[in-house]
């Protein structure tokens, strides 16, 4: 999971991979056109895929979360609970 201030969908080590290899084709696609086109593609593949990700693991994810941060709730209120 990411920190909660990291808002990027990608971590830095996935975007410079997919960069690269994207810049592979970069001589072909000079033209302004064809380079919409790429952009067009790589959105609808990349939304079609993190859409199937989420449907398939944003319920493991949630419920992940929600543990983590009710466990860390009741252990501050019970820190606190043994301090008084």
């Amino acid at each position: 999971m990411t920190s909660k201030n990291n808002k990027e969908v990608l971590s830095n080590e996935t975007a410079k991979a997919v960069k690269s290899e994207l810049a592979k084709y970069s001589e072909i696609f000079k033209v302004r056109d064809t380079q919409k086109i790429v952009r067009e593609v790589v959105n609808e593949v990349v939304n079609e895929a993190l859409k199937n990700w989420l449907n398939k693991n944003m319920d493991k994810v949630l419920k992940e979360v929600i543990r983590e941060e009710l466990n860390k709730t009741v252990k501050k209120r019970l820190h606190k609970n043994n301090k008084v």
